[in-house]
């Protein structure tokens, strides 16, 4: 049996042009730690984030970062808020442009990076990935709430018919002002 090799840390800074270029391939992890803003979203993040990432030209000469991002987190669950575990998964097609109007003229298939000046924060980019690809409700698959607890038919319908009416103090003062 043998063991995987550790795969190396991203960059966190990078020149998505340069890559295009040299149709650079990366392999590695983002430290679960460098993300802020998902751990805050999240009970917490398992382990590192996983990424591949192909930067070439594509058909339409755009330049283009393809690629897939796996990660573990564990969300609250809604129904007995609990800790769930959940693996996250996305596959990347992202068009670097330089400007907005670029970005509007990027196909469809393509999401628009803005790359400001000569470098991008590439975690930064792969973390607003994988916000977007949280689940909005998170639960557990088996039932961890019994089904009983969430009837709602006759122990509500009988709560409805053993309350007072709140208008029958206002209908007992009008009674009596019209004795008066």
């Amino acid at each position: 049996m043998s063991i995987p090799p550790q795969k190396t840390a991203l960059p966190r800074r990078i020149d998505a042009r340069k890559l295009v270029q040299r149709e650079q391939h990366l392999d590695g992890v983002i430290p679960r730690d460098a993300l802020p803003r998902l751990v805050s979203s999240t009970e917490s993040v398992v382990d590192d984030v996983a990424v591949t990432l192909d930067f070439a030209r594509d058909l339409q000469r755009n330049q283009v970062a393809t690629g897939h991002v796996e990660l573990q987190v564990e969300l609250t669950c809604q129904r007995c808020l609990q800790p769930v575990r959940e693996q996250i998964e996305a596959d990347i097609a992202w068009g670097f442009v330089w400007s907005e109007e670029q970005g509007k003229n990027l196909p469809r298939s393509l999401d628009p990076v803005i790359q400001e000046g000569d470098e991008l924060d590439l975690y930064q980019v792969l973390e607003d990935e994988i916000l977007l690809n949280l689940p909005m409700v998170a639960y557990h698959q088996e039932e961890c709430v019994p089904r009983d607890e969430f009837r709602s038919g006759e122990k509500a319908q009988e709560a409805v018919g053993q309350q007072e009416n709140p208008f029958k103090v206002l209908e007992q003062l009008k009674g009596s002002s019209n004795k008066s």
